[in-house]
């Protein structure tokens, strides 16, 4: 009988911790699995203003643009325990001109004659956000003199995002018309704060650097330092005497001066003038043991770069002989970035300044600073619009204008980049209103405005089977089959994943055209891709209420092809519906028409961005279209990918229809 108990007892503790074990492993996987959401966030502190309490409560709103799946979503997260106490009347930035607006009076805006906005710090353990917080009033108070004055007060806020936690690093309260007590460097990571009335005293130093990160007080000195990368280079001054003798002798040089580096951890070197350069040497720079250099080719006279390393002081070329170039870096250092000019051609050749390996070579399309946003892509502009370099494959993809978070340090990246293309936060993608899901990089758009697409992925949402061949890969959707090689000059790969153009994944498995519609949020616009296949079919529709609308339909035309042009038909002879920004037309329970109705505005899916507001747009970038007069009107159409895309318009556009044949 023990024996028995003895066993139930040890068999229920064992089912017991095993039931336990397991509901920790869901507990724990769960955690993990949302630990390895990939999301771009983008940060903007806002204060909400109580007038009854003569207080504002700080709150910081974050979006955050999914790298899974392109969704979209909002948070504000309000810290009533860090409101601040304003007097009733706190001057702000803004206020005299939206203080008449009453739907404007909840929120105030801080600022002491000047705005300093959001910034971000990219850590391993995720972003932190800040921002300086000041207001004033004309209520005047006694200074340490005891002079009435006006008043200023001014905070540095942190937002952890990972903790969900804002802290305050710094708070002063200035007198009368004072200069801001706070700087900011965020290549450094740190920040200033000038004690006293704003004057430089060289004996006192009353200007402190502080890091952002852990707000430990680095260095004391007298004038504000100069950024350099992600150092602070500043002069330090020391007494001579003070003997007024020894003053008359020496005039008013009474400090020595010398010139120091300081480095994020506190620690500083003593700046050394630079040692003569070499003969045909224009410029050195060394990164760890290795040297760059820029200096003329005997042979030539062309200007090259190379480096040399510690054990040799023979120059190892690193450009083209044939070119004559010069040499950038990163904003960061990574990387060695040489323009080659030729007679024929200008390139761009990318150096990792680690080793001096060559990574790429890729077209120089000009632009300015390359600002490194990500593990190895750089973010510059060319030609006024913002680029996205991957460094690895030399992929240049577009930064769409509804993301302009890195450019302004608003935005901070959170999770794995290892499958990373492009750093731009991908749109929705949509197949007959499944949502897909990016196992690495998500649709994405090359500089010369074609949309890419990663193959398994399409495939998982389209319903498709994907298999590998000898030559590349076949996918089967149905009675559609579409074959890729491996030669194809169309396609992109890049870690295990594989990109084809969407115009071609649309035309070989039998999708209609699709539009790329433009949904706005509170700061900013995303985008969401739809693409239906040719067979979709209205009994399909109807039995999903939850995603369309049926519409009734009013006075107006679909197109169907007829003699090889498109013919204008009543839609009160069809079934149209609705779904987010898109319009499904049926005849006869089959799709005739994908279009985008009253809305041109929206952007086509023909790999294209661009404004189809006004007819010159189209032409812009499809060329002269075909003219047709049907239906009581002209209309302009192209054949694209095995569609027929159709324009109503005149001078502007009223509506856009793809023709399913």
């Amino acid at each position: 009988m023990r024996k028995s108990t003895r066993r139930f007892t040890t068999w229920f503790l064992t089912v017991a911790a095993m039931i336990l074990f397991s509901g920790l492993l869901s507990i724990t996987g769960g955690k993990a699995e949302a630990a390895q959401e990939r999301y771009k966030s983008e940060f903007e502190f806002e204060f909400k203003y109580e007038e009854e309490a003569s207080r504002v409560i700080p709150q910081v709103r974050v979006t955050k643009f999914y790298f899974d799946d392109g969704r979209v979503e909002t948070e504000l997260h309000e810290f009533p325990k860090q409101a601040r106490a304003v007097s009733k009347d706190a001057q702000s930035l803004e206020s005299a001109r939206k203080k008449d607006d009453p739907a404007l009076k909840q929120t105030f805006y801080p600022g002491c004659g000047w705005g300093f906005g959001t910034h971000v710090i990219n850590t391993e353990k995720g972003p932190l956000a800040f921002t300086i917080y000041c207001d004033s009033t004309t209520d005047k108070q006694p200074d340490a003199k005891g002079e009435k004055k006006s008043v200023s007060n001014h905070v540095i806020y942190k937002y952890d995002l990972e903790r969900n936690l804002l802290s305050v690093l710094n708070q002063v309260q200035t007198f009368g018309k004072s200069r801001p007590p706070f700087r900011i460097y965020y290549d450094f990571g740190g920040y200033t704060l000038q004690e006293g009335n704003g004057e430089i005293n060289y004996e006192e130093r009353n200007i402190r650097i502080y890091s952002l990160l852990s707000n430990k007080l680095l260095a004391r000195i007298a004038g504000y330092p100069q950024e350099i990368d992600q150092t602070l280079r500043y002069t330090e001054y020391t007494k001579i005497s003070n003997d007024p003798k020894v003053h008359a002798k020496i005039g008013n040089n009474n400090f020595s001066v010398e010139t120091y580096i300081l480095n994020s951890d506190g620690t500083r070197t003593k700046s050394k003038i630079p040692a003569a350069l070499p003969k045909n040497v224009f410029y050195e720079d060394k990164i760890g043991s290795i040297t760059y250099v820029s200096y003329k080719n005997p042979k030539n006279e062309n200007t090259m770069v190379g480096y040399r390393t510690a054990t040799s002081t023979a120059i190892k070329p690193l450009s083209r002989a044939d070119a004559s170039s010069y040499i950038r870096f990163s904003k960061n250092k990574r990387y060695v970035l040489i323009h080659q000019q030729t007679a024929k051609e200008k390139t761009i050749r990318i150096v990792d300044t680690k080793t001096a390996k060559v990574v790429s070579d890729i077209p120089d399309t000009g632009g300015g600073v390359y600002k490194e946003v990500g593990d190895s892509i750089l973010l510059f502009q060319a030609e006024k619009k913002d680029y996205y370099l991957h460094v690895p494959t030399g992929i240049v993809t577009r930064n769409m204008e509804n993301s302009q978070l890195v450019q302004t340090d608003t935005g901070g990246y959170t999770g794995d980049q290892s499958k990373l293309i492009s750093m731009q936060a991908p749109p929705q993608m949509l197949v007959n209103g499944k949502p897909m899901r990016y196992a690495g990089q998500g649709p994405f758009l090359t500089k010369d405005n074609r949309w890419y697409v990663e193959v398994n992925d399409f495939a998982k949402a389209a319903d498709a089977t994907l298999s590998k061949t000898s030559s590349g890969f076949t996918i089967n959707r149905g009675k559609y089959k579409m074959t890729v090689s491996k030669t194809d000059k169309t396609v992109l790969t890049w870690a295990g994943q594989t990109f084809v153009p969407l115009e071609t994944l649309n035309e070989k498995l039998g999708m209609a055209g699709g539009f790329l519609n433009s949904l706005l949020g509170k700061g900013y616009e995303y985008k969401v891709l739809h693409v239906f296949s040719k067979d979709l079919k209205e009994a399909d529709v109807i039995a999903r209420p939850d995603l369309y609308e049926a519409i009734e339909n009013h006075s107006g035309n679909y197109y169907s092809m007829e003699n090889g042009k498109p013919a204008a038909r009543p839609l009160s002879e069809a079934n149209r519906y609705y779904y987010d920004g898109t319009n499904l037309i049926f005849k006869d329970g089959l799709l005739v028409n994908v279009a985008s109705i009253y809305n041109a505005g929206g952007r086509t899916l023909r790999n294209i961005i661009f404004d189809i507001n006004k007819l010159k747009h189209v032409i812009a970038v499809y060329g002269t279209p075909n003219a047709t007069k049907t239906g009581g009107q002209m209309v302009r159409w192209y054949e694209v990918d095995g569609n027929v895309l159709v324009f109503e318009s005149n001078t502007n556009l009223n509506s856009a229809y793809y023709i399913s044949q």
